[in-house]
């Protein structure tokens, strides 16, 4: 007895995945470059396309895009054309031998044009030799014959490399996935490209502030609060800490001055951020990665950047690269309030 959620799919036909799969380095980029549509697109079209041949008939795809995404087709079309040459590419069918393409192409420019008519003056003007056929076409073959409608424009979707090369990210992270039915509508999208540049909930998370969220997304601090809202992105507070002679922790105090009088306050470090994206397989973000490394030629730039926070003593042991003011996460049995989250400076 099938399964209730298992689709009886006819044959022929294609299956979308339960869920859409985001990286968040790439989100981030995409974010920042504009390039969040067609990026949302290419992980639309990855989940359509399950079987993971990166190829697609252009019509399935745009079928997939208006039953599982909520797009109008008059969009989806657009959207693939704005995308051609970005992050996928469209094949179209050649003329057929009245000169036109089949529907749903594109026509062909002059030049296209007029190669095509050279060549079909060349095919047809050949000898003709006893026993053998008479040419009926310049030329056939790929998904069918030129002549019939048998061929179909097709979508091929580039690979997770050179999206990252194109993107200029140097490498990819574990990626999460969202479930494909709540991945509908613009702001909703946007806001779940956003939300898989923080951790999935249950994982520690390092402090980060709005700006330094904005340097590496490109989303304005008003923006971000409203992503928060729309992803339910959790916010966790983070306060330091520093230990006095006789190993006890104790808050570091800032001097805030006002108007008319100034007084002390718990010095406040950059929130945590948690996206309720789940985390999904590693899949081949271990073999690009090195093969970005290997390609890039800044591969060393990110390990010169200092590191100010650390989950961990053996990590920061291993630092060789420390901020001016490295914390250390403190213990929660060390904690002065459980289930907040405390940092110690080193």
């Amino acid at each position: 007895m099938k399964h209730k959620s298992e689709k009886i799919i006819p044959q022929g036909s294609f299956q979308v995945k339960s869920s859409v799969k985001l990286y968040p380095e790439l989100s981030a980029a995409a974010l920042k470059a504009g390039l969040k549509k067609e990026l949302a697109l290419w992980y639309e079209l990855r989940a359509i396309n399950s079987n993971g041949s990166s190829r697609l008939v252009r019509k399935n795809g745009v079928a997939g895009l208006v039953e599982d995404f909520g797009y109008t087709q008059s969009t989806a079309y657009r959207l693939l054309n704005d995308g051609d040459g970005k992050l996928w590419d469209i094949k179209r069918p050649p003329p057929t031998q009245s000169g036109s393409t089949p529907s749903g192409s594109r026509p062909l420019g002059d030049n296209s044009a007029s190669s095509y008519r050279l060549l079909r003056r060349t095919a047809f003007s050949l000898p003709v030799v006893k026993g053998v056929p008479k040419p009926t076409a310049p030329f056939s073959g790929g998904q069918g014959n030129c002549s019939t409608k048998e061929w179909h424009s097709t979508i091929k979707l580039y690979g997770l490399e050179r999206v990252a090369e194109d993107l200029g990210v140097s490498g990819v992270g574990r990626l999460v996935e969202v479930p494909a039915s709540v991945f509908r509508g613009r702001g909703v999208k946007n806001a779940w490209l956003y939300a898989s540049f923080f951790k999935s909930d249950g994982s520690k998370g390092k402090p980060i502030s709005r700006d330094s969220i904005k340097a590496a997304t490109g989303v304005l601090r008003r923006q971000q609060q409203r992503y928060d809202k729309v992803a339910g992105i959790k916010r966790v507070a983070n306060f330091a800490f520093q230990e006095d002679g006789k190993g006890k922790l104790t808050p570091i105090l800032d001097l805030v001055e006002g108007k008319c009088k100034a007084w002390w306050k718990h010095r406040r470090l950059g929130n945590s951020y948690h996206s309720r994206a789940l985390k999904a397989h590693r899949g081949m973000t271990k073999k690009v990665n090195a093969e970005l490394r290997h390609r890039s030629l800044k591969r060393d730039e990110a390990s010169c950047v200092p590191k100010r926070f650390f989950l961990s003593a053996k990590s920061l042991l291993k630092c060789h690269h420390k901020g001016p003011e490295a914390f250390l996460l403190v213990s929660p049995g060390k904690r002065l309030i459980k289930g907040r989250l405390e940092w110690c400076l080193v």
